[in-house]
């Protein structure tokens, strides 16, 4: 019951809604998505001034920003109104988990920390289906395992890996008006691997086109209801900066990777990952057919890819055993 709920800790959304002059403060429950007025106890609404002053205060200007607060960090969205600013507020995960432990198929998880593997890994879904935080995964574990650094060019930070992974370093930079010059500043660092935000630029992502063509790691996500449409999305914002036989031909040469993801509700409300996962950068097939722009075709070799990835992995495992 909202009645019992007398922390920022024991209340439970999806969404906060801070602010606003009218309607007060609210939030969106994670169960139904009903949106609910906050509780009125004390502590709790002392919680929430303290988060609003915090809101106010922090990244003055700025749209969206992350904010550590009380040991929680949020993503802030700022919205203008009539009435004023309102901050609607999302808990980010603080788990940092790997891509094992998030659920991915174990055959994927070899096939992306191959050692060897190089281009734009992008992984695509629909929204808060995880995107974010199995790109941060993947970086935290490849950088776990060869050492290097990566750098981050993410606005507003959500869950990109920070500090010390294994060996290995993650330095998280932010974005300023010059995306492009912010990815050419990461790549002469000597960095070992890139992790980008949502690609919404073009001229950014033709860059990361042509670095991951030249032989950089960059990963980034995209929101997409599948490998196929994750690639033409892509096709059409290259497109913008390009003419379209070149595009096709930067995404042939630069996509090493497209892993798509959702999240199925279980019993007893657990959420279970489901990936699918493209590797271009091992079927000359695949980067033909994205050169001719016959993205719609990818489905059949995807699901035969996909059966060659687990049986592969089973008859290695049987190899093990005996």
């Amino acid at each position: 019951m909202t009645s019992e709920i007398d922390t920022l800790q024991r209340l439970h959304f999806s969404y906060l809604y801070l602010g606003h002059a009218r309607i007060g403060d609210c939030f969106m429950d994670g169960a139904g998505q009903r949106l609910r007025a906050v509780p009125a106890h004390p502590r709790l609404q002392a919680e929430l001034r303290a988060l609003k002053l915090a809101c106010g205060g922090a990244r003055r200007g700025a749209r969206a920003f992350r904010l550590d607060c009380g040991g929680v960090s949020y993503r802030v969205q700022v919205m203008k109104t009539s009435d004023g600013p309102l901050f609607v507020l999302r808990r980010l995960d603080p788990i940092r988990a790997s891509l094992s432990a998030l659920g991915m198929p174990g055959p994927y998880v070899r096939r992306l920390l191959d050692a060897g593997l190089g281009g734009l890994v992008v992984v695509c879904g629909a929204a808060r289906s995880g995107r974010t935080s199995t790109a941060g995964a993947l970086v935290r574990d490849r950088l776990s395992l060869y050492g290097g650094i990566a750098m981050t060019i993410e606005e507003p930070i959500d869950a990109a890996p920070d500090g010390a992974c294994g060996d290995g370093l993650c330095i998280r930079t932010l974005m300023s008006h010059d995306h492009a010059g912010d990815l050419r500043a990461a790549l002469g660092c000597g960095i070992r691997i890139v992790f980008v935000g949502g690609v919404e630029d073009p001229a950014l992502l033709v860059d990361m086109l042509s670095a991951a063509r030249d032989g950089a790691l960059i990963v980034s996500t995209v929101q997409a209801d599948g490998v196929g449409h994750a690639i033409a999305r892509l096709h059409t914002l290259a497109a913008r900066v390009l003419d379209a036989q070149a595009a096709t031909a930067l995404l042939a040469d630069g996509l090493a990777a497209v892993l798509h993801q959702r999240l199925s509700m279980r019993a007893a409300g657990q959420r279970r990952l489901e990936a699918r996962l493209l590797m271009l950068a091992d079927s000359a097939p695949a980067r033909a057919q994205v050169r001719a722009g016959r993205y719609g075709e990818l489905e059949a070799g995807l699901r035969q890819q996909m059966t060659s990835m687990i049986h592969s992995d089973a008859l290695a495992s049987l190899r093990q055993e005996g």
